[in-house]
């Protein structure tokens, strides 16, 4: 142990109890400054210092780094409010301090025995002190301030205490922080209403102590707060992070204040020590739907495209490589600059060798990734046609290398499907790896290699039998019908398949509605037919092979869909046996539509497209017309037959009684209405020796009644009846 500057004060021996006892003491002597004495201070900093280290190893782990964070909790509020700095400008405080952060680092790097439980617990224990009495804002406050804090008020301090590289407050906040950070690194946090209720409004204060320094205009301030608000940002990048709590973040506005941040004039000046953090949390975010919505609705991608000069001014490989992956999960359209595709498929390639690296850990991390989050991102990276093909075109003896490697990682990794209590990364793990299969073999061209792996057929044909996984029963369906292309067409009842985006089922709703008022033929979408869920495959794909015409509805939310595209090629595959002019209608469900991904577009180039109108059932009624089953509604009957009745009457004022005849015989002649009408034509009949000029119109007029009544009952068509 370093020898201490002020060799006249007495160190005491302390065991666990004695020593917070010490620190309770100064806790209630910082409360009186004016009765304080200096001397008893330092000597309480200076036991602290001399004991801490026999203590803790007397102690069980876990109670012995839960008793150094205890002193530590208490060192900070004492430093909080010495506004002073009397306390913190002593050197028995500097090294009392310095000791205690050193030590807490070393024992939260012991892999050994820092499991994910006691990080959780620890890291609680600080939040909670940050939320206590609103500690987080009085030490926000404090560094906001204006005033420079000096020491020449305080109370009889010697020159010998001042160091030029002492412990400023800043620099306490700071460490404390840093501390919390690389807790929550290795903390496992569950999803619970507690940990939102407890520490929303603490994410709100870090959010706003960024907010004021990336918006103030004193330079003073921002250089000292600089440390802190980095160690914040480090913080909230490991939290975010954390899929279980992001949706806090998301609710509490950072989407839009993290695109803001990198918007400001501190974020291009500081983007050396703050840019790599803040990009992070941008893409982790993109890691949660809603928030990737919320990102795409605030043009994310193209207000980090306007940073890309700067970034790559930069020339730090953590920050290019962090900013790579935000676009590659932002991008929604494959119609990129060349320029651009580079980047992203500069980023992609070094995605592929990442996993190719991880694999081969036993904890299958590379780099500080987990191989689930580098499969996941490389999942996203495979949505952009350039990406795939890139990526699976490096081949060896005409096989891609990247196709075997992908199968193969699989045949290694499946087991955990099976595992009744799987690890939850590892199970992530061959979650992304499956939807990266079912991307290979949603494209023919790659199908073929899959399908020579028999060992990799096997599994996953038997998987499909045993498991509810959908992207299991996506693939097997692909190699079916695949392998099943040379079979003969088999003849098939009408039917009408309906493939919609989730977030346009209002939409469909009443298209679908509109479509049965005008078809007999038979309409299947999932709404109707099965409960919604993430296991639907079993019961879609046999309702895809057995449709006689597939409905498209097609909006930006479709196209940017991996899932629909993945059951787009695969009502593609299923195709053949469907007429070539109406097996595939596409709708657009939005005005002026247009695919932005060139994989889907490329798919659905030159089939039958309905533009977007403002009226839903014109729109049916021209797919229905497109197909050659349209049925007018009654409504629609009754004015075209009026239209043609007072034509017809226009033509002559005698109702023609042959024409009559014409459309009552398609009534069998044992019906009541016909033995009816003979009745009333012979009572008609009787009456016309006693009818003078009237009887023509008259009769003309009652016949007519009939007529009409008769066909509107039963419907009419194009000089056709139909019941």
């Amino acid at each position: 142990m370093e020898d201490l500057d002020n060799p006249t004060l007495e160190t005491t021996k302390l065991n666990y109890l004695n020593l917070l006892q010490e620190i309770d003491k100064l806790e209630s002597l910082s409360t009186n400054l004016n009765s304080m004495n200096i001397d008893e201070i330092d000597t309480i900093f200076n036991n602290v210092t001399e004991n801490i280290y026999r203590i803790f190893g007397q102690m069980d782990f876990q109670k012995g780094l839960m008793f150094l964070i205890t002193i530590l909790n208490t060192i900070m509020r004492i430093s909080a409010i010495d506004g002073s700095d009397l306390f913190i400008s002593r050197q028995p405080f500097q090294t009392m301090f310095g000791t205690l952060s050193y030590l807490i680092w070393c024992i939260s790097n012991d892999e050994k025995q820092f499991s994910p439980v006691i990080a959780s617990n620890i890291f609680d224990v600080i939040l909670l002190n940050l939320v206590k009495d609103n500690f987080i804002e009085i030490c926000f406050q404090r560094l906001l301030s204006n005033e420079t804090v000096t020491t020449e008020d305080s109370i009889d301090i010697n020159e010998e205490s001042l160091q030029e590289n002492s412990i400023e407050f800043h620099d306490i906040v700071a460490q404390y922080l840093a501390h919390a950070s690389n807790f929550v690194y290795k903390a496992v946090i569950q999803p619970n209403k507690e940990f939102r209720n407890n520490y929303s409004s603490l994410m709100i204060s870090f959010q706003e102590f960024i907010n004021n320094y990336l918006t103030s205009t004193n330079e003073h301030v921002s250089s000292r707060i600089l440390p802190v608000v980095t160690t914040i940002l480090s913080l909230l990048w490991n939290l975010t992070d954390k899929l279980a709590i992001i949706s806090i973040f998301i609710d509490v506005g950072y989407v839009q204040k993290s695109i803001q941040w990198i918007r400001t004039d501190k974020f291009t000046s500081h983007i050396h020590v703050i840019g790599n953090p803040i990009i992070n949390i941008i893409y982790n975010l993109t890691r949660d739907r809603t928030a990737l919505k919320q990102l795409r609705t605030e043009k994310a991608f193209d207000i980090l495209m306007e940073r890309k000069q700067l970034i790559s001014d930069e020339d730090d490989s953590k920050l290019t490589r962090s900013y790579g992956w935000a676009l590659i999960a932002l991008a929604t359209s494959d119609e990129q600059s060349e320029e651009n595709k580079k980047l992203i498929l500069d980023t992609s390639e070094n995605l592929y060798r990442s996993c190719k690296k991880a694999d081969q850990k036993d904890d299958l991390r590379f780099d500080g990734y987990h191989l689930s989050e580098l499969l996941e991102l490389l999942d996203r990276a495979f949505t952009k046609t350039y990406v795939i093909k890139h990526i699976l075109e490096d081949k060896i003896n005409e096989e891609s290398t990247a196709i075997h490697y992908f199968t193969e990682l699989f045949l290694s990794l499946y087991g955990v499907l099976l595992d009744p209590e799987p690890e939850e990364l590892e199970k992530r793990a061959v979650k992304y790896l499956l939807r990266i299969l079912l991307q290979i073999s949603s494209y023919p061209e790659y199908l073929k290699q899959v399908i020579e792996n028999k060992h990799f057929c096997i599994i996953i044909e038997s998987l499909a039998k045993r498991l509810k996984s959908d992207d299991v029963k996506r693939i097997w369906c692909n190699i079916q019908q695949a392998v099943s292309t040379n079979e003969p067409k088999k003849e098939m009842s009408s039917k009408i398949y309906i493939s919609y985006d989730s977030t346009d089922i209002e939409f469909c709703k009443e298209f679908v509605t509109e479509l049965h008022k005008r078809t007999p033929i038979s309409i299947w979408v999932d709404y109707d037919n099965v409960k919604l869920s993430n296991d639907m495959w079993e019961y879609i794909s046999p309702n895809i092979i057995s449709a006689t015409t597939v409905i498209i509805l097609a909006s930006t939310a479709y196209g940017e869909s991996t899932d629909k595209f993945q059951e787009l090629s695969y009502i593609i595959s299923t195709n053949k046996s469907r007429d070539e002019k109406k097996g595939i209608i596409v709708v657009a469900t939005e005005p002026n539509f247009n695919f932005n991904r060139s994989s889907v577009k490329d798919l659905l180039h030159d089939k039958t497209m309905i533009r977007y109108e403002n009226n839903i059932d014109h729109m049916a009624q021209n797919v229905c017309e497109q197909i050659g089953v349209l049925t007018k509604p009654r409504n629609k009957c009754r004015d075209w037959l009026s239209k043609r009745l007072r034509r017809k009457k226009a033509q002559s004022d005698d109702f023609s009684v042959k024409s009559q005849t014409r459309t009552l015989k398609l009534i069998p002649e044992n019906d009541p209405r016909t033995v009816l009408n003979k009745v009333y034509s012979q009572k008609e009949s009787s009456q016309a020796d006693v009818t003078t000029n009237v009887l023509p119109k008259s009769k003309a007029h009652s016949s007519q009644s009939i007529a009409v009544d008769l066909i509107t009952q039963i419907g009419s068509v194009d000089g056709s009846t139909w019941v």
